[in-house]
């Protein structure tokens, strides 16, 4: 066997494997990708499990808390979130009043000098109900996507004023419940961990809880997006090596059409040239053109002769 074919057997066997690992990759993938989007529909339908951050021990004066978090920026590293709540007074409240403070935080560190951000709420009077929205910052790595993730510093502080004399509720003494509850679209898996001891971060008010907030991609979301992308590069490359010059000048205008129109699928409104697959996409468009350009010249150079 001459080594040419011995050549040409070894790469048909590799592309055989790399297809059939493909193939099998999709076929495993495929269910959890299911389950991941069963899982998207029926929280995006019904009333998603609530977080529970600090929990009231029924006492007959008390404050409730609740915090919607609505929409992540990625972008500009934000979250929209809507405060709402009360504060229950059954006993003589006559001369208090109530502030909610609420912040990112930063955990203590020999160069943290930063001063968060805070967001300070009037409590009406009377067990009126409140609502308010606020934006609260983020920190992640959006050219991840969309393995992407972010998280979400938040401490609560609590002052009370009695007669123009002001104090801030301690956790232990549980005159406030806070629950976390999460309307953010195509971001899941999300995790909250409470801060076990609130000395360790830096806020702007002594906070009486604070937590951390992580937010990922549902799985189907990578798994669409990985393999759409894999299989557009595998698209342009059969494109570029086994098609003719003379169908290779069309195909190539419908390769770099087809490559932003996948763009805007699979990353909608994010800006151009912000991702990891900006950058995949806009290099398999150099690449068809810079391939269009040497089979050009190749094809000059074979059938274009001096007269």
């Amino acid at each position: 066997m001459s080594l040419d074919k011995i050549k040409i057997k070894f790469l048909t066997y590799g592309v055989n494997s790399f297809i059939a690992l493909l193939l099998l990759c999709i076929v495993i993938g495929l269910p959890f990708a299911l389950q991941s989007m069963l899982v998207e529909v029926v929280n995006n339908t019904s009333d998603s499990e609530t977080f529970t951050a600090i929990e009231l021990d029924h006492a007959e004066n008390f404050t409730k808390l609740g915090i919607l978090t609505k929409e992540l920026d990625p972008i500009n590293q934000t979250m929209r979130v809507t405060l709402s709540g009360y504060h229950n007074c059954k006993t003589d409240c006559r001369g208090q009043s109530y502030k909610l403070h609420i912040s990112n935080f930063y955990f203590k560190k020999p160069d943290e000098k930063r001063v968060p951000e805070r967001f300070e709420i009037e409590i009406p009077n009377g067990n009126t109900e409140f609502e308010q929205d606020i934006v609260l910052r983020v920190s992640g790595v959006l050219h991840k996507f969309p393995f992407d993730s972010y998280t979400m510093q938040t401490a609560i502080a609590l002052e009370k004023e009695v007669n123009g004399i002001s104090t801030f509720v301690e956790k232990n003494d549980r005159q406030i419940e806070v629950l976390v509850d999460e309307n953010t679209s195509r971001l899941r898996n999300i995790r909250h961990m409470l801060v076990a001891d609130v000395n360790t971060i830096i806020t702007d008010k002594p906070p009486v809880v604070a937590f951390v907030s992580d937010y990922e991609r549902p799985f189907y979301v990578k798994y669409i997006v990985s393999l759409l992308t894999i299989l557009l590069i595998i698209t342009t490359a059969s494109t570029i090596l086994l098609s003719e010059f003379s169908k290779l000048i069309t195909g190539s205008a419908g390769i770099i059409i087809g490559v932003w129109g996948a763009r805007s699928l699979l990353l909608g409104s994010m800006p151009q040239d912000v991702t990891i697959i900006d950058i995949l996409l806009t290099m398999i468009v150099i690449g068809t053109l810079i391939s269009v350009t040497v089979k050009s010249a190749l094809y000059a150079k074979k059938n274009i002769k001096p007269k």
